[in-house]
C-alpha cells in the first residue's frame, strides 16, 4: 500500500527588518460560550454560494456577498467566517484575520471560527512575507509586508498552535493534534512534538504520517539508532517509498557510512522516479535504464533505438512498465521519445490500460497527462472515460503556471458526441461569468480553458448546435461559445 504523508514545509531565512509581528492572543478558557447564536437559513443559504464562488476561485464576487451578510446580518458568527475568509483568499490577509477575531470577542469560544483562523495563521507562516495565494494563483510581491521573515512566520505558527491547543482539549480531533505536533515540530520542539504524534499511532488515517515524523524528529534529537529502527519498520511495509530511503540516506551521511548513503539515495531516485504499481523492481539493470532514459547526454535517435529494442524482445508487461516510466520521467519531451512510448501504449492497448488510468490520477504533469489520454482515447476503456470526465472540469480553475492538457480534444477522439457533451456541459457555467467578470486577476485564473474550445473548432457547426440545444443552451450562451471557439 502506497504510504500517504501529511507534511507541510516552512524555509526559514533572515531579512533585515526590524519590525515584528504581534498576533493576538486570547484566553479561550474565560472566553468560552455555549450560547453563541446560530445562522438562519438565509445566512446558510449564501455561506453555501460564497463557497462555491472561493471554489471557483473568484473572491472578488465571494466578498461582494459575504460584506453585504456581514452588514446586514452580523449577529451569527457565521457572517464573521465567510467576510473573514473571502477577505484573505483575496489576499487581504490582515483585514480578513481582523474580522474572525472581532467575531471570537463578540460570540467568544467559537470552535468555527478558531480553527479557520488556525487555518489562516498556518497559511500565512507557510508562505511568509513575500507570497500569497490569491483565488489559486501564487502572487510574488516584490514590496513584501515589512516584517522579519522568520519572527513572521514563527509568530503565526504559535498562534495557530494557541487555537490548535484549545480545539484539542475541547474536540480531541486527529486532525487537530496532527498539525499541533507539527508545528511543534517546526518550532523545534522535537520532545514534545513526538509526545504529541504518539497519541495518534492508534488512528489509521495518521498512523503512518505520525511514525515518519516520530523517526524524523530522532533524527533532529540525534538519535540515529531510534530513528533508523523506526524508518526500517516503515520501508518494511512501503518498500517502494521513496522519501523512506531518502531519510535513511541522511542518517548514514551522519554515520559517515558514504557507500550506504549512496545507494539508499540510488533507491529513493529510483522509487521516485517510476510508477508506484510498476513492476521494475531496484537492481543494478534497472537504475541504469532510468538514468539512461533520464538523461539528457544520451541522444534521442539512441534512446528509439533502445525502445525499440526492448519492444522487440515481446515482453508486454515489461515494456508497458519502461513506457509508463518514460512518460513519468518527463524528460523527453518534444524529442519523439515520448510520442513513441505513447504510441507503443496504445498498440499495445486492452494490456496497458489498468496501468495508465493509475498513473493518470497520480501527480503527473500536464504533459503527461495528454499522452496517458492519448493512450485512452486509443483504447476506449470505460474506466478511463471516467476519469477524463473528472479531470475535465479542474482545467477550467488550474494555475496559470500550469501548460493545461489537450485532454478534451482526446475525449473528442474517444467517442466524439460524448466528448462534446462533456466539454459543452463543462463550459457552459464558465461562458456568462466569465462575460460578467471584470476582475482581470479572476480572469487570468482561467487563461487555460483555450483547451476547452480548441478541439471543438473542428466539430460541425449542425452538431455542435444540436448538442447544445440537447444541452439547454440559450442563444446567447450559444453566441458566447461560438466566440470562444473562433
Amino acid at each position: 500500500m502506497k504510504l500517504k504523508f501529511l507534511l507541510f514545509f516552512l524555509t526559514f531565512s533572515v531579512y533585515s527588518f526590524s519590525q515584528k509581528l504581534q498576533r493576538t492572543v486570547f484566553d479561550y478558557e474565560k472566553l468560552k460560550s455555549d450560547n453563541f447564536a446560530a445562522c438562519d437559513e438565509t445566512v446558510a443559504k449564501e455561506q453555501e454560494n460564497i463557497s462555491i464562488k472561493l471554489q471557483e476561485n473568484n473572491s472578488t464576487a465571494a466578498i461582494a456577498i459575504s460584506k453585504k451578510l456581514y452588514d446586514n446580518k452580523n449577529d451569527c458568527f457565521g457572517t464573521f467566517e465567510v467576510y473573514g475568509y473571502s477577505l484573505f483568499r483575496n489576499g487581504q490577509w490582515f483585514e480578513g484575520i481582523d474580522i474572525i477575531e472581532k467575531g471570537i470577542t463578540k460570540f467568544g469560544s467559537v470552535p468555527e471560527l478558531i480553527k479557520r483562523k488556525s487555518e489562516m495563521s498556518l497559511e500565512m507562516a507557510e508562505l511568509g512575507t513575500r507570497q500569497k495565494n490569491i483565488d489559486g494563483n501564487s502572487v510574488f510581491k516584490a514590496d513584501s509586508l515589512q516584517y522579519n521573515e522568520d519572527q513572521f512566520k514563527e509568530e503565526n505558527l504559535k498562534s495557530a498552535l494557541i487555537d490548535l491547543e484549545y480545539l484539542i482539549k475541547v474536540y480531541g480531533r486527529s486532525e487537530e493534534i496532527y498539525y499541533a505536533a507539527k508545528i511543534q515540530q517546526l518550532l523545534t520542539n522535537y520532545t514534545k512534538s513526538n509526545e504529541t504524534f504518539k497519541t495518534l499511532l492508534n488512528d489509521e488515517k495518521y498512523k503512518n504520517a505520525a511514525l515518519f515524523n516520530i523517526a524524523d524528529n530522532y533524527i533532529a534529537l540525534k538519535d540515529f539508532t531510534s530513528a533508523e529502527a523506526e524508518f526500517n519498520k516503515m520501508l518494511a511495509e512501503n518498500p517502494k517509498e521513496a522519501i523512506i530511503y531518502d531519510k535513511l540516506s541522511e542518517i548514514y551521511e551522519f554515520k559517515k557510512d558514504k557507500a550506504k548513503a549512496t545507494e539508499l539515495a540510488s533507491k529513493s531516485m529510483f522509487y521516485q522516479n517510476i510508477p508506484s504499481d510498476s513492476d521494475l523492481e531496484y537492481s543494478k539493470e534497472n537504475l541504469e535504464l532510468l538514468q539512461f532514459f533520464g538523461s539528457d547526454e544520451n541522444k534521442p535517435a539512441k534512446k528509439l533505438k533502445k525502445l525499440q529494442e526492448i519492444l522487440n524482445q515481446n515482453k508486454p508487461q515489461y515494456t508497458i512498465d519502461v513506457c509508463l516510466m518514460i512518460l513519468k520521467l518527463h524528460t523527453n519531451h518534444g524529442n519523439g521519445v515520448e510520442e513513441k512510448a505513447t504510441e507503443i501504449l496504445k498498440n499495445i492497448g486492452k494490456p496497458s490500460i489498468e496501468k495508465v488510468n493509475k498513473l493518470f490520477q497520480s501527480n503527473v504533469s500536464t504533459c503527461t497527462i495528454t499522452n496517458l489520454a492519448d493512450v485512452m482515447a486509443g483504447v476506449k476503456d470505460e474506466n478511463s472515460w471516467e476519469l477524463m470526465k473528472q479531470y475535465l472540469s479542474y482545467i477550467a480553475t488550474m494555475p496559470m503556471t500550469l501548460i493545461p492538457p489537450n485532454l478534451p480534444e482526446k475525449m473528442i477522439q474517444f467517442n466524439e458526441d460524448r466528448g462534446i457533451t462533456e466539454i459543452l456541459t463543462t463550459v457552459k457555467p464558465l461562458l456568462t461569468k466569465q462575460e460578467n467578470n471584470e476582475d482581470p486577476l479572476s480572469q487570468l485564473g482561467g487563461f487555460g480553458q483555450y483547451v476547452y474550445y480548441s478541439p471543438l473548432g473542428k466539430v460541425s457547426n449542425e452538431k455542435l448546435k444540436k448538442i447544445a440545444a440537447e444541452l439547454k443552451y440559450s442563444d446567447k450562451e450559444f453566441s458566447l461559445l461560438k466566440d470562444k471557439i473562433k
